[in-house]
């Protein structure tokens, strides 16, 4: 049991929290929702949760040494030897057999697939040494998120606005740098080679800059979206900066700054997250 436990902490089954961007297509998109739509969301949400898992193990396999001198990251699974380096690799192969098996069986487009190869592709690079060269380390985790999207707007044929894909993209650099200021400003520049050559005043600017630029993009599209029903949809503009603003506060406390761990903590974040995103498939089905 011990055993089972220690593998499925090495999947990281929290950080699965990210691969719900997958279903905003669908939320946009309610008034042609139809099953179809909702069984290729659910199987791509799935899919996507395997292939990131194995690169999370990925990571740690080729982090092991490193991550035994950690403090914290000594507890990991694999540095921790709680899960030998066989027993990965098995774990691995399993879980890239499950997703191109169920990607088969839902019958997913060559452009889902490309996507979901994509992103392995982008975050094994990035595993193998991208992640220590400024500027391209943030770009790549930004690049997860928006593959996120498009693989959701793939699935369902349901296109995304410019001005959607805009505020996501936002979104995306802003949590991705946000990460690298926490680390460099909570642990010093010793965790992270890529630290060293980043200083947190930069990293700071760039970070106000997408703020603004996610209300912007946002506001705009709510002015565009909907000419009837223009007022509801600017009234979820308060709600979105309330929701930046918990997420920010949360944020500073956390030593690392990860996503899935800032949202995880907050469970007040979470309920304001889901007033939302319920407010929005309510304005958009009217």
């Amino acid at each position: 049991m011990q055993k089972i436990k220690s593998i499925i902490k090495l999947l990281r089954p929290k950080h699965s929290i990210k691969n719900l961007l997958i279903f905003l297509p669908l939320i946009f998109g309610l008034r042609h929702l139809t099953l179809q739509d909702f069984r290729s969301s659910v199987a791509g949400f799935f899919v996507f949760c395997l292939v990131a898992s194995s690169i999370y193990i990925i990571n740690d396999y080729k982090d092991i040494e490193k991550d035994r001198l950690h403090p914290v990251k000594k507890n990991r699974p694999l540095a921790s030897g709680a899960v030998t380096k066989k027993e990965a690799w098995i774990t691995l192969a399993v879980l890239l057999v499950l997703a191109l098996s169920i990607s088969l069986i839902f019958q997913f487009s060559w452009v889902s697939i490309a996507l979901i190869v994509g992103y392995f592709i982008l975050n094994l690079l990035y595993s193998l040494g991208l992640k220590n060269v400024p500027i391209i380390d943030v770009t790549i985790l930004a690049s997860g998120f928006l593959i996120r999207l498009f693989l959701g707007s793939s699935l369902t044929n349901i296109a995304i606005s410019a001005l959607l894909y805009l505020v996501v993209m936002s979104g995306a650099f802003y949590l991705g740098i946000s990460k690298r200021y926490n680390e460099i400003t909570k642990t010093g520049n010793q965790t992270r080679a890529v630290l060293k050559k980043y200083n947190a005043e930069f990293l700071k600017s760039i970070m106000n800059m997408f703020l603004m630029l996610i209300i912007v993009f946002y506001t705009e599209w709510c002015i565009n979206a909907n000419m009837e029903h223009r007022d509801l949809y600017l009234l979820s503009v308060p709600i979105l900066i309330i929701l930046m603003i918990s997420y920010i506060y949360t944020a500073e406390k956390d030593k690392y700054g990860d996503p899935a761990d800032v949202i995880m903590k907050n469970k007040h974040l979470a309920i304001m997250g889901l007033i939302f995103v319920s407010y929005l498939m309510v304005i958009i089905r009217l």
